[in-house]
């Protein structure tokens, strides 16, 4: 079963913390969003230290089917 990253976006802060430590999966789109990558996998130790601390605790794991 695949995971994914979510982000809610009313939630967050823009604080760019997961860019800077998983900038592979988030990125700051266009309009100023934090957007998550489409990816196979996802690297889950860096994505799980990224939701350890959020500070906006806005992103989480969604299971795929």
């Amino acid at each position: 079963m695949k995971r994914t990253p979510i982000v809610e976006l009313s939630d967050c802060v823009l604080c760019e913390l997961c860019t800077d430590l998983c900038p592979k999966v988030f990125v700051i789109n266009t309009n100023d969003y934090v957007q998550v990558m489409e990816l196979d996998t996802y690297p889950e130790p860096e994505v799980d230290e990224v939701i350890k601390n959020c500070p906006a605790d806005c992103i989480t794991w969604e299971e795929q089917p």
